[in-house]
């Protein structure tokens, strides 16, 4: 893994955005132009070739990655941060699926899923290379380390990889770009060829769905049980991944946890990634 964030320390303090949801004020290529003073150049341009500028502009999916005020604190969070050039990585969740989209069906209003990445997104950079397999379910086992102290030991049912994809956050009539590095869920092994040969095509790919739908879609329904379990794994997932980015930069320049606390500001969205302080103190008590 590069040295993709450690220059943030080089410019101040970086803070760190942990927000389950995010929901821009417009779509990227109309906020970027404005952001840039480009947007009546531009506008003048494609008039001149005798094209609509506005429905250039209504091509682009507009995410529904978030939900009321807080989605919209999210994104104005950002573009606040890089318009004051505060060094900056925003983190969430890559849903396949956004919060729903609206239609009339025979008179009715019928909620569907929006199915924003259909056409792709030319804004994000895949990063496999920055991957973080997170532990669910399992058991305890209580011991004594080389030193004779009492430890337990987490013994996880089953891991989810975290995927990294990075989109950069322009500022308004700024030189400054953040980033936003959300994480979609994988599965460790994609594919069980050996229960595939015996028939069970389902359990092939049991592994690869069970993880997947950790990332489908944002603010599952939470009536059932199970619906709360998925929210309360999508919380855990997401900013254990963030916190696991955060402590690998920082031992990119660091070579001890020792300063770590002076050198993040983290902001929590709401209450959605409340569990990250529990999990932040398990992962310091975890590493050297």
């Amino acid at each position: 893994m590069g040295q993709d964030g450690a220059h943030l320390f080089t410019a101040g303090k970086p803070h760190h955005l942990l927000s389950l949801g995010r929901i821009p004020p417009r779509p990227h290529l109309e906020n970027n132009l404005i952001n840039l003073g480009l947007y009546d150049d531009l506008q003048q341009a494609v008039a001149e070739l005798g094209l609509d500028f506005e429905a250039l502009i209504d091509q682009e999916e507009e995410p529904g990655l978030g939900s009321g005020g807080l989605g919209r604190l999210a994104a104005c969070y950002l573009d606040s941060l890089a318009t004051l050039r505060i060094p900056t990585i925003g983190y969430g969740i890559r849903y396949e699926f956004g919060i729903f989209t609206q239609e009339i069906r025979d008179g009715r209003q019928e909620e569907v899923a929006d199915q924003w990445l259909r056409k792709g997104n030319p804004w994000e950079v895949a990063r496999p290379e920055i991957v973080y397999d997170i532990p669910f379910g399992g058991h305890t086992e209580p011991g004594v380390d080389a030193d004779g102290r009492y430890r337990v030991r987490w013994i996880p049912d089953r891991l989810v990889r975290g995927v990294a994809y990075d989109t950069m956050i322009t500022g308004y009539d700024s030189p400054a770009v953040i980033m936003l590095r959300l994480f979609r869920a994988e599965a460790t092994t994609a594919f069980d060829l050996r229960s595939f040969n015996i028939g069970d095509y389902y359990g092939a790919v049991h592994d690869k769905i069970g993880s997947e739908n950790l990332t489908k879609i944002l603010y599952p329904n939470d009536e059932p049980l199970a619906g709360r379990q998925l929210r309360l794994m999508q919380q855990f997932f997401f900013v254990s991944c963030a916190l696991r980015d955060m402590i690998r930069i920082y031992l990119q320049r660091e070579k001890t946890l020792g300063r770590f606390h002076e050198k993040y500001a983290v902001q929590l969205n709401d209450t959605h990634p409340a569990i990250a302080v529990a999990e932040l103190m398990r992962l310091l008590i975890r590493c050297p």
